[in-house]
């Protein structure tokens, strides 16, 4: 029984990511907390565990001509996320698994806001680009890196208006950014932390695995004929609910 449980909320976030182009880790974590039983460090040293797998795959198959302008960046955002998640993972530790929940409850409602911005939102009179500078990218790389690490997501969803509302990156080249940087095995060392604790349930993380890629490529699909804009919002009133239920538990 729980198999299919997981195998379904891995099909449903999975095609939810694809559709509207947001990660979906936040949401898997919530779900395997409130909904599954699993602990909050479990749940994100599984998420991590799956998350070593190239979950953007196929979106970065299209966005190669974006990619191949920002190289340079992604190699310096890939190295700094990688290292500086392991110094998140570490905080969480530090910090206990209680206080991590409520403030992963907070973050669920960042994420959610954002969700609200309207895709329009950043255009504006000042020149948009289609890089950004390696030195600034370490930086994203380095706070966003400890941000997943902390609690176990890939903190695409806080690259992205990052890159376009601070840098005037464009919006193509944004996710393209955010996408690439996301593919390899970025969070290996928060993974590290995650596995040293005895908080990764392989069996878990590779039904999770299966099902979102797949889904991801259905939802991506769909999602390219259609506005997401409502969709969007959807997925943000779920968040919502999701932290509000993380409160009261």
């Amino acid at each position: 029984m729980e198999f299919f449980l997981f195998l379904i909320i891995g099909l449903l976030v999975g095609y939810i990511g694809g559709y509207a182009g947001i990660g979906g880790a936040p949401f898997l974590v919530g779900l395997l907390v409130l909904f599954l039983g699993v602990s909050q460090f479990e749940a994100q040293g599984t998420v991590l565990a799956m998350m070593m797998g190239p979950m953007s795959l196929l979106g970065v198959m299209t966005m190669r001509k974006e990619i191949f302008a920002q190289w340079k960046s992604i190699v310096v955002g890939v190295l700094s996320y990688a290292f500086f998640s392991y110094f998140g993972a570490e905080l969480a530790f530090s910090i206990g698994e209680s206080l991590i929940q409520i403030y992963f409850a907070i973050l669920l409602i960042i994420i959610a806001l954002l969700q609200f911005i309207p895709s329009d939102f950043f255009k504006n009179d000042i020149q948009q680009v289609e890089s950004i500078h390696p030195l600034w990218m370490f930086i994203i790389g380095s706070v966003t890196g400890i941000i997943g690490g902390l609690f176990g997501i890939g903190a695409g969803v806080l690259m992205i208006p990052v890159f376009m509302s601070i840098f005037h990156l464009k919006k193509e080249y944004a996710r393209a950014l955010s996408l690439a940087i996301l593919l390899p095995p970025v969070s290996l060392g928060a993974f590290i932390k995650y596995y040293q604790e005895g908080v990764v349930d392989w069996s878990i993380a590779v039904i999770l695995f299966i099902a979102y890629f797949v889904a991801n490529y259905f939802g991506a699909k769909q999602g390219s004929k259609a506005s997401t804009g409502i969709f969007k919002i959807v997925y943000g009133v779920l968040l919502i609910i999701t932290a509000v239920i993380y409160f009261f538990s």
